[in-house]
């Protein structure tokens, strides 16, 4: 998948030059391909891609989906009794290295591949599309397939405070203070958010603001709903693996494929740590429904699109005839039907 930005000028003509194969960006025009500058960032190892999990904090880091933390992953990828299958071993395609008679990476068990599921989500071939059996390498295209997931962007807060009577959404906003709400964000940079069927939702800067704050095109960060990183197993197939034109493959899935949709809320939230704030404030509430990639959805403070957080997730299991609850800390609970 990608994301193009374009520019128009006063009369809508289109702007159709072509970022840089290689960074990804324009400088003369500033359109910028968000895929190019996202993988660049892997490369670099400079993405910042994070979920809930129970007593495995992201709040400071927003990185704590990564192969330190591969225990809790784990977990996550089990919630579903989706089996993590064994993609690369000592028998596989690139098992052994036929001129020197050495191991690959693949080793029997499943304990490597859940190492490389979570590398394979922040970029690496670990399934070895392009056939050269490195599957240390990030691949040649990063960005998971945006399907039906719409692109939203939040600015700066801009909701109305004009109002004709007193039923009225502008009028609550008056009388409990938007205007020094809509002050306090008035620099808020612009984020496009979107769902993509690689498991994530990604927050791409909309707008070049300066490295220090966001680069158009550029991911500020990922985010896993830990109900999503449950079904993601379900790429893994052994059967591909070297079969697709003598590389490997993955099963496609819905990751995170409904439509973001973001509201300024009055509420009892939490505040930069994540600790229940005692008072009611007003706060961008993304909510984040999967779609085609499960009954279920999150929510996300991103009030301070850098330092986001995740308020709860909710899963219908169907097949488990059980609702799953993820709270503010990542500990999830069962729920009977």
């Amino acid at each position: 998948g990608t994301i193009l930005r374009k520019g128009l000028d006063g009369e809508t003509n289109v702007d159709h030059s072509v970022p840089d194969k290689e960074t990804g960006i324009d400088t003369a025009s500033g359109n910028w391909n968000a895929a190019t500058r996202i993988r660049v960032q892997a490369k670099n190892d400079a993405r910042k891609i994070w979920t809930a999990m129970k007593d495995v904090p992201y709040i400071d880091n927003w990185n704590n989906f990564n192969v330190t933390q591969s225990d809790d992953i784990s977990e996550l990828f089990a919630l579903l009794n989706v089996n993590v299958q064994d993609y690369h071993n000592t028998s596989s395609t690139c098992g052994v290295n036929e001129t020197t008679k050495t191991a690959f990476e693949g080793t029997d068990g499943i304990a490597d591949d859940i190492l490389g599921l979570i590398n394979f989500v922040k970029g690496t071939d670990y399934f070895d599309y392009d056939g050269d059996c490195n599957i240390k390498e990030v691949r040649a295209h990063v960005l998971g397939d945006i399907y039906h997931s719409q692109l939203i962007e939040v600015g700066p807060p801009n909701a109305s405070i004009d109002f004709s009577s007193s039923n009225e959404e502008a009028y609550f906003r008056s009388i409990n203070n938007y205007q020094g709400f809509k002050a306090d964000y008035a620099g808020r940079p612009k984020v496009i958010y979107a769902g993509s069927n690689s498991g994530m939702l990604h927050a791409i800067c909309a707008e070049d603001l300066g490295s220090s704050l966001c680069e158009g095109g550029k991911e500020l960060w990922g985010f896993v709903p830990p109900f999503i990183a449950s079904v993601i197993p379900e790429i893994i197939n052994p059967d591909y693996d070297g079969t697709v034109d003598g590389n490997g493959g993955t099963n496609p899935i819905f990751g995170v494929d409904g439509s973001p949709v973001a509201h300024d809320v009055f509420i009892e939230g939490y505040d930069v740590s994540g600790e229940p704030e005692g008072e009611r404030n007003w706060h961008t509430i993304l909510f984040v429904p999967y779609g085609r990639g499960g009954a279920g959805f999150s929510i996300l403070d991103v009030t301070d699109p850098k330092k986001p957080l995740h308020m709860v997730s909710i899963y219908n299991d169907y097949i488990g005839n059980r609702v799953l609850i993820s709270d503010v800390d990542g500990e999830i609970t069962t729920h009977a039907y």
